[in-house]
This record gives structure tokens, sequence and C-alpha cells, in this order.
């Protein structure tokens, strides 16, 4: 049996929303707006003391991968061309602070959110300190 021809859809645009309960990807016709498909993926987070919140970058980076690709799989098992995928947005932590080593490519620690102080800078100097100890 002939395999299906991809449906041309495009322009598609795909927005990555990263946020500090989950990642999720979504692709949506450039045209219509028509949401075409997405994949959501709920994030662990840890309290390790009142005002401070800690999630692995690992599993940020990797949540962010399996979003992208569940979604390419929706999108083919739709017979819809990933191709046409032509613009990827990012909505991210803004507020969320991490720090990797350039050498390796691993994290220093967890990412660290702290959403009372996260505009006040001598706070956050303040936490770089307290990671580099």
């Amino acid at each position: 049996m002939a395999a299906a021809k991809k449906a041309v859809l495009g322009p598609l645009v795909g927005a990555v929303d990263q946020g500090t309960s989950s990642t999720r990807f979504l692709v949506f016709n450039s045209k219509t707006a028509q949401l075409l498909s997405h994949h959501q993926v709920e994030i662990k987070q840890e309290f390790p003391r009142e005002g401070w919140v800690e999630q692995d970058p690992n599993e940020i980076l990797h949540s962010v991968c399996e979003c992208v690709e569940k979604t390419c799989e929706k999108l083919g098992q739709l017979n819809i061309d990933i191709s046409n995928i032509k613009a990827i947005g990012v909505s991210n932590q803004r507020e969320t602070t991490v720090v990797w080593d350039k050498l390796i490519g691993e994290p220093f620690y967890n990412a660290v959110w702290l959403p009372h102080i996260f505009w006040d800078l001598f706070c956050i100097t303040n936490l770089i300190e307290l990671l580099l100890g």
C-alpha cells in the first residue's frame, strides 16, 4: 500500500511555552491560527524553604524536547508535514535563574524561582553568591 501524502498547510508556527508548572509545544496554521497539535508535560517543583522554588534544569530541557517530539509525531499521524513549521516562538520562566557549566554542559545547581524577588537585582546577586558558595 502506498504511503499517504502529507498535507500541505503551511506555513506553520510552533510555540514553546515553558512555565513553572509545565512545558507545552503547540503548532498553529499561520494563516488561520488553527491549533493543529500540541503536547504538554508537567514539571516537578521542590520547595526547600518558604518563598523558594527549585526545579531540575535537565528535566526542564528534556520536557521541551519531549513536547516537540510528541507534537511532531501527532502531526505526522494527521499527515501534516512538519517541514512546514517555519518559525518557533519561545515563552519561558523569566524569573527563574539557572547557571550552566559551559565546559561540561551541566547545571551547577537546580533552577531557582524566587517569585517575590525576581526583579530585585540585589537579591539575585545574593542568590548567585549563595549558589557559588
